[in-house]
């Protein structure tokens, strides 16, 4: 790669501010080595970094956000807040205060990067995206930031998976959880938030109405909204709950799902 070309190379990419400005200065001081052999060498150094650390930074953005968003971020140097309509579950386990008292901690740290490892691949294989764990909570959303259809229909398929890994893992472990989860169907504003640690997040009242159909939801079962039942309805077996009453909420109509229709 000729000098020039290299200049608008590096010039297009829109990597850190401070890298890109620090290899544009060793570019112009390549430019007045007389020695056309070193001058060629070190080129040659400069480009293999510089591919080194694009690649570094494509790895470590891809581990920390969803593929479509660190895409984003690398070509537009940015993720521009937007609207998504999509399905937020939310899941936790039943007495896991009561639980952790009973468990040393560091096994109960190996146990959960056991079954988050797995719902981190079932979530990925049902078409979701996981947003975050706080402590025994696990939040996902499905349909953003990759906008698809039936997306409710996704959501629901996922967590009966996850109710599977939990009868699953119980069947050996010497300390047994029980799963709840919660979901339900909205609008959601989606962001990157943080500059030295970026996270993809969703924000909304419909974030809240789903984290309160999981706590209202009761062990090993599923409670999804009246309009997750809605866009779903097809597709599986409910059994209906009337009205539940919700936490700093009105009123809302829940179903239990029961299992996807044969």
């Amino acid at each position: 790669m000729k000098k020039n070309s290299l200049f608008e190379w590096v010039k297009a990419h829109p990597e850190d501010p401070a890298t890109k400005a620090l290899l544009l200065r060793q570019l112009e001081s390549l430019a007045t080595i007389d020695d056309d052999k070193l001058q060629k060498r070190l080129l040659k150094e400069l480009i293999q970094n510089y591919v080194a650390l694009e690649k570094r930074v494509d790895s470590l953005l891809k581990n920390t956000l969803p593929a479509t968003v660190a895409e984003e971020i690398k070509f537009e140097d940015r993720f521009l807040p937007r609207t998504y309509q999509c399905t937020i579950m939310f899941t936790d386990f039943v007495e896991f205060t009561s639980l952790a008292e009973t468990i040393p901690l560091n096994t109960l740290v190996e146990m959960l990067n056991l079954i988050y490892t797995e719902f981190d691949n079932q979530i990925n294989c049902f078409k979701g995206t996981k947003i975050k764990t706080i402590g025994d909570a696990y939040m996902a959303v499905f349909g953003a930031p990759i906008e698809y259809d039936e997306h409710p229909v996704w959501a629901i398929r996922a967590s009966l998976d996850l109710v599977r890994v939990m009868e699953h893992f119980n069947l050996t472990a010497e300390h047994p959880f029980n799963i709840r989860i919660g979901i339900h169907t909205g609008q959601v504003m989606a962001g990157v938030v943080g500059k030295e640690r970026m996270q993809f997040d969703v924000f909304g009242d419909d974030v809240n109405i789903a984290a309160r159909f999981e706590s209202s939801s009761a062990e090993n079962r599923i409670n999804i909204s009246e309009k997750t039942y809605s866009l779903s309805k097809d597709y599986f077996d409910f059994e209906e709950r009337g009205s539940i009453q919700l936490k700093n909420k009105a009123d809302m109509r829940a179903y239990y799902v029961l299992g996807e229709k044969h």
